[in-house]
């Protein structure tokens, strides 16, 4: 086939996987495997090889994925259930104060996130969030728009989330790498919304829900439904307990990539921390740790170990299928020629890389609501550029620490998120657009502007 068929075939299967899950309201695994399935049909592949090319790119993306992302979701349900998000938020508050509350409040999102998926740490702290709002009064917009950008940023740009691990994956990028060059733009992003909020408080006006709302009545059905086990009638854990619980698995694996580009790579320190800050060992010496330390050793017995651990399996499971069917499309596109096809088209438009994976990002993201759908989708679109360009491994993860990013724009009612946040909150359908989908694409503006100054000086050292 001609490049230019390649390249609408290549854009037919997006808009296809677009209009099933938005449209058909199809199950985005079952979107990207029919699409993956119906792309290798129409390019020629021949029959008796598209099945081991679904397996191969399934497999090739879930080798690592899968590990990192249940392992992420077993710590963090492990310092939920222990009281540790209660904990480490209320000491925050403390010792911001009341005027402060919508810094507390972001900065415990902003920490808690990093290990617990979005809409599971957003649930867990709006118990925290609504006592606060109830306490202090004023606009909800002031404490509600802090926490879920904290959340979110962490949940675009950092490992161990599943969009960017799988979309590092899928771009060969070392996720070290990326967890390192991450951290700079996802800080600055996120003290770039707090500053933003009260621009937007002074324009969108929501108020604090009452004790009696369908909000609260939600989230104890939640909670009720979710067969969370009960924490430990032991004494909570200290705030700085959780906070080690939370950063040993993320010193380990910067402790990999680190040692790995300063040190000989035969050196004794090298291959410790190859081993032990590979992103799956370091989240289950994680585990392990946390088990013991806020479990154990706090009145847990082995059963309710064993029941904590296994209620964070289940919400993950859809999270898995959808990364390694995203790993699966990325792996069809290649076999086809398409993402080679389309990789020279968009090469040709002279955009520099870096606004070419912010932009087709923010515009899928927009498309059909979900970041990590977002990322896998785009990931494999920019991997042949990226590979044409003959970039080091630091570019190469900055590149796709963009594409997560990117894929924080343009988030409005198509977003599951969107929803959650905003009728806990009781905000309304109108007052959400006009402030979670404008910081939402402001604050990811943001962190493409960092970015676009971290490429010259990541450019200088690779």
């Amino acid at each position: 086939m001609t490049p230019t068929v390649l390249v609408l075939l290549g854009l037919a299967s997006v808009a296809a996987i677009l209009a099933l899950i938005i449209k058909a309201k199809a199950h985005p695994f079952l979107a990207l495997l029919i699409v993956s399935i119906a792309l290798a049909l129409v390019a020629g592949i021949p029959l008796q090889d598209i099945v081991p090319s679904l397996v191969d790119g399934m497999g090739a993306t879930l080798g690592s994925v899968a590990l990192i992302v249940t392992l992420g979701a077993m710590l963090g349900r492990i310092i939920e259930v222990s009281g540790g998000a209660d904990v480490l938020a209320n000491t925050l508050l403390r010792r911001f104060g009341p005027d402060r509350a919508p810094w507390a409040l972001g900065a415990a999102a902003f920490i808690f996130g990093v290990p617990v998926f979005v809409d599971v740490a957003l649930i867990v702290l709006m118990p925290i969030i609504l006592s606060v709002g109830r306490r202090l009064q004023g606009n909800m917009l002031n404490y509600a728009l802090p926490t879920v950008m904290g959340l979110l940023t962490v949940h675009v740009v950092l490992p161990p989330h599943p969009g960017i691990v799988g979309g590092a994956e899928i771009m060969g990028a070392d996720v070290g790498m990326v967890l390192l060059l991450g951290i700079v733009p996802a800080l600055l992003m996120w003290l770039s919304s707090q500053l933003i909020v009260p621009l937007v408080t002074r324009r969108v006006f929501s108020p604090v829900p009452a004790l009696s709302t369908e909000a609260q009545k939600m989230m104890e059905e939640d909670s009720g439904q979710s067969g969370q086990a009960s924490p430990s009638s032991e004494k909570a854990p200290s705030a700085g307990l959780v906070i080690l619980m939370i950063i040993i698995p993320l010193v380990l694996i910067m402790g990999q990539t680190i040692t790995l580009m300063t040190l000989p790579s035969d050196s004794l320190a090298v291959r410790i921390f190859g081993f032990i800050g590979a992103s799956p060992m370091a989240l289950l010496i994680g585990v392990v740790i946390a088990t013991f330390v806020l479990g154990f050793r706090r009145g847990w017995g082995a059963s309710h170990a064993e029941e904590v651990i296994n209620s964070s399996l289940p919400p993950v499971a859809a999270v898995i299928l959808i990364t390694g069917a995203g790993g699966t499309f990325g792996h069809i596109l290649k076999e086809t020629g398409v993402a080679e096809a389309v990789a020279s088209a968009l090469s040709g438009t002279g955009l520099h890389i870096l606004i070419l994976a912010w932009l087709m990002a923010a515009l899928i993201r927009a498309a059909q609501g979900s970041a990590t759908v977002s990322t896998l989708t785009t990931a494999p679109l920019i991997l042949p550029i990226t590979t044409s360009m003959g970039l080091e491994p630091l570019q190469v993860a900055l590149v796709t620490v963009t594409i997560g990013i990117g894929s924080m724009a343009l988030s409005h009612v198509n977003d599951s998120l969107f929803w959650v946040w905003s009728r806990y909150n009781e905000v309304t359908t109108a007052n959400g657009l006009k402030s979670y989908t404008v910081m939402t694409t402001v604050v990811s503006m943001i962190g493409f502007g960092i970015v676009m100054i971290m490429w010259p000086v990541v450019a200088m050292i690779s």
